[in-house]
């Protein structure tokens, strides 16, 4: 199928050749500068172990081959070397983890997805109010100094969420040194496929002996590509149908839908601005303020139709398939949706390295997150009237711990950790669908016809107990303790007879979470330790799920978290300092999960639909990790995961729930990622590759739109230091060019370029 041609904009294209020239002029500094360089390029760099120590397993510092807990670490080195333009994309090659390969493709760990997985930027929790997922473009991977990746349950140290794990992502901020001033400046340019810009600079400075500051911004904008297709069945013409005969046969899939176009491409603009200050108080314990600010607009542009009459393309209309059968087009599946976002996230940080004393207290206020549709389009290029739902939130945090240490055989950590989330979406009317603050006035006033709300405080006291009997056990215990309330809740719709706002209040609820662990570790040597471990860990119901109120839907303050048990055991074991193997095998039990139910009345016919905790699951996995360096400049990993899911559905009477057991074939069950590196003075060099096995039935129809099939892709990318301010990256994603589907069509084989500089 040929793409649309796409109408440019001579602003993009302006911006495009700008981006372009200046990338080649950077490029051509950098290869002045590479002179100078010179006397440097037969250094190679010795050989380095990854990063060993985790802060995020047990909320001290440990060495992680000496945690009960499988963790892997990604730092700002391996994010440069790989050519990673989001967080996502860092943590891919990781056991455990699929990356869907859509546009703007979420992420799974161990079978999760983002809403059970607990994500901490400098311990900002990121999951948002609305439904508990992770909005990824919102943290500025360029800024990004180190993640680490805990899996498995997380509930007894961190809470809700941390049901597969815990992402914890720290940016890079400068500490105050001794008599030292000095500003560093640090960016990128890169330009790839689709119109894709990728764009930062920022600087670190110290401006005194006590104080230093940072700033960075970043942009990342593409133009995107046709991923979301539209298909259609075909239904009986009837004497009343008035039917077009298109120019062609209508396109048809395997399982006799017809393809009848696409909402055209996908593209996106995001920028971020972060900012920090850090304060030495005294002898290791200092005071950091960091601010991130998050503006993000995505939309589908060009819609392309497959089907022509008289030369033109269509989007309306009943079109003859044959003498009995046509398929119906509706100009509004074409068109999509248009969204914007926008983030303010504060965070304050005492630490206290002498005491072992850390204080954090953070806002995320999602000022504008949700998106608007067209109402009654009839064309492709329609800007008239739509709708508007937009769900802003807020999430303020409150956490402290203090560590005490070497308390004979004992290691101790303790905190407390206040949160409140809350939620309100408001819909309105528009008098043009892709402009966010056209309210129309005509029916409601400001165009607001309905407001959900509603609010969640939590309280939580946590400890845990490491202790030590002799050099080669340590026995784990620890519990949290989480107090939950649902209130505020309320459902607001305009009455135009009346001229007057209702309100509904909907109840409060609240619950008591208990989440104890317990894990033990045998170091058989120093260098090989296995351990066995069970955690408690619960996911709280997202607000949209609690308080949503709209036609037929119903609020359920008593809806509970879904709650997991998982055991793992596990071995870690090093070869020196260049071979190192990882084993974990996890089985979770998670109950009282979430289910969007229909109610019928006695007649049969929909009394009112709410969630409710209804279903069981369980999950199963074994992971297996294998990381070796071959020579000073030769280093190889690859990992393993098998994973699948059960789910036991019950049987609700006078409900659409049926009693029944499935597998959960979102869960694929291979996993498998390599990669070989290569690094030699000036060159760094790295190829990776990943298998994904299929996320549907055996019984389904793969290789076309909707399907999500199994893949293999490789990945190049290639570093060249011109110079020691100076970086040339480029990358190729999906080397061969793999066509396949990932629900939507994936975007094949891209490049990208950037210069890096830093100075």
């Amino acid at each position: 199928m040929k793409k649309g041609k796409r109408k440019k904009t001579l602003t993009g294209c302006k911006q495009t050749s700008t981006s372009k020239i200046m990338l080649f002029s950077m490029i051509l500094t950098a290869m002045s500068a590479s002179i100078v360089y010179a006397a440097d390029t037969n250094v190679a760099d010795e050989p380095k172990v990854s990063h060993t120590i985790t802060v995020t397993a047990t909320r001290t510092m440990e060495d992680i081959i000496k945690t009960p807990s499988a963790v892997s670490v990604v730092t700002d080195k391996d994010i440069e070397t790989r050519r990673v333009d989001t967080v996502t994309d860092a943590l891919q090659m990781l056991p455990g983890v699929y990356k869907s390969q859509k546009a703007n493709g979420g992420l799974q760990i161990r079978g999760f997805d983002s809403t059970d997985i607990l994500v901490l930027l400098n311990g900002v929790p990121m999951n948002n109010t609305f439904n508990n997922g992770v909005d990824w473009e919102a943290i500025p991977v360029h800024s990004i100094e180190r993640i680490e990746l805990v899996r498995g349950p997380s509930s007894s140290l961190y809470g809700g969420r941390g049901v597969a794990g815990v992402i914890n992502i720290q940016t890079k901020q400068q500490q105050p040194k001794q008599s030292v001033k000095d500003i560093h400046w640090h960016g990128q340019i890169g330009y790839g496929s689709h119109g894709t810009l990728n764009n930062e600079l920022g600087f670190d400075a110290q401006v005194s002996n006590r104080i230093t500051v940072g700033m960075s911004g970043e942009q990342r904008k593409t133009d995107g590509y046709p991923g979301f297709f539209i298909t259609g069945r075909a239904a009986n013409i009837r004497p009343s149908t008035v039917t077009v005969t298109p120019d062609n046969p209508v396109p048809q899939t395997k399982d006799g839908s017809y393809l009848l176009g696409s909402r055209g491409d996908k593209s996106f603009n995001n920028k971020n601005l972060s900012a920090y200050v850090t304060m030495k108080l005294r002898d290791r314990e200092s005071l950091t303020y960091s601010y991130l600010y998050t503006k993000n607009r995505y939309a589908y542009e060009n819609p392309m139709s497959t089907i022509t009459v008289n030369g033109a393309p269509i989007f309306s209309g009943n079109v003859k398939i044959n003498n009995q059968k046509y398929v119906a087009l509706r100009t509004s599946r074409y068109l999509g949706y248009d969204g914007l976002k926008e983030y303010h996230a504060h965070n304050l940080q005492y630490k206290n390295d002498k005491n072992k004393l850390q204080v954090t207290f953070n806002i995320l206020d999602r000022k504008k997150d949700g998106f608007s549709s067209p109402s009654n389009p009839n064309t492709p290029n329609y800007s008239g009237p739509g709708d508007d739902s937009f769900y802003p939130g807020k999430t303020i945090n409150f956490d402290a711990q203090k560590v005490w240490d070497r308390m004979g055989k004992h290691s101790v950590v303790a905190g407390i950790n206040w949160k409140k989330e809350s939620f309100e979406q408001k819909r309105r009317e528009l008098t043009n669908w892709r402009n966010h603050s056209s309210f129309d006035s005509t029916t409601y006033p400001g165009g607001l016809y309905e407001i959900n709300k509603g609010a969640t405080n939590n309280l939580a006291l946590f400890v845990q107990d490491t202790y030590r009997p002799n050099f080669n056990w340590a026995i784990y215990t620890g519990l949290r303790i989480d107090r939950f309330k649902k209130f505020d809740g309320q459902h607001v719709t305009y009455d135009t007879n009346n001229n007057r706002y209702d309100t509904i209040n909907h109840g409060e609820g609240s619950y008591t979470e208990w989440s104890p662990k317990l894990a033990i570790e045998h170091y058989v040597t120093d260098s090989l330790n296995v351990y066995a471990s069970y955690g408690h860990s619960f996911n709280p119901p997202p607000l949209s799920q609690v308080y949503r109120y709209s036609d037929v839907v119903r609020a359920n303050p008593n809806l509970n978290p879904e709650r997991s048990d998982t055991f793992e055991v596990g071995m870690k074991k090093e070869w020196g300092t260049k071979t190192a193997l990882n084993l974990s095998a996890f089985y979770v039990k998670t109950k009282d999960k979430v289910k969007y139910v229909t109610h019928y009345d006695n007649n049969g016919d929909v009394d009112y639909k709410m969630y409710e905790n209804v279903d069981q699951e369980t999950r199963r996995g074994i992971e297996l990790e294998l990381r070796h360096q071959l020579s000073s400049k030769w280093s190889v990993f690859g990992n393993y995961t098998w994973q699948m899911g059960r789910i036991k559905h019950k049987d609700l009477p006078n409900t659409n729930a049926s009693g029944y057991e499935e597998i959960n074939y979102d869960i694929p069950k291979h996993i498998f990622h390599a990669g070989l590196e290569y690094t030699n003075g000036k060159w760094n060099a790295l190829w990776d590759a990943q298998y994904v096995s299929r996320r549907q039935s055996v019984d389904d129809i793969t290789g076309q739109y909707g399907s999500s099939d199994s893949y293999f892709i490789s990945n190049v990318a290639m570093n060249y230091k011109f110079s020691k301010e100076a970086t040339l990256q480029l990358g190729i994603q999906n080397v061969f060019n793999r066509i396949f589907y990932d629900d939507e069509a994936t975007a094949g084989r891209t490049y990208s370029a950037s210069m890096k500089f830093k100075f």
